[in-house]
């Protein structure tokens, strides 16, 4: 998923660079296995940065939840903090979906387990089906 996710091939400054950070030899191990599968795929070389977790500051708060900060009306509803909306779970999966990582029937699976309101369900919704050209979930 990782790979499928993001350009590894393009190199960026470091604040936006493609990075697996490891914790232990294994998962360094698994992330050099990991990068070498997809290069064999890959034309470009691939410029993702393997490097040992260290201290890991958060971005500025107007990055924290991007995609999901591009939806005022939705992000209001919610009613958070700045710090609350950094943690949030509910907020995370909701960048996700708004931002195309997950599928309309996925979000209706998941969405009354993120405690969301029937406006906010149907925001979101209508927001996914206009990004994907009018795919809905009929379930």
């Amino acid at each position: 998923m990782f790979w499928e996710n993001h350009n590894s091939t393009t190199p960026q400054k470091p604040q936006y660079m493609s990075a697996i950070f490891y914790f232990g030899e294994e998962q360094k191990m698994l992330a050099h296995k990991s990068r070498d599968e997809h290069q064999e795929k890959s034309v470009r070389k691939i410029v993702t940065k393997i490097l040992p977790a260290e201290t890991f500051y958060d971005a500025e708060g107007y990055h924290q939840k991007y995609l999901l900060r591009q939806h005022r009306p939705l992000l209001e509803s919610f009613q958070l903090s700045d710090h609350a909306l950094v943690t949030s779970h509910a907020a995370a999966r909701l960048n996700g979906y708004l931002g195309g990582y997950g599928s309309p029937c996925g979000f209706q699976e998941e969405s009354k387990q993120l405690g969301l309101s029937a406006d906010q369900i149907d925001y979101v919704n209508k927001a996914m089906s206009e990004s994907s050209g009018g795919e809905y979930c009929s379930l």
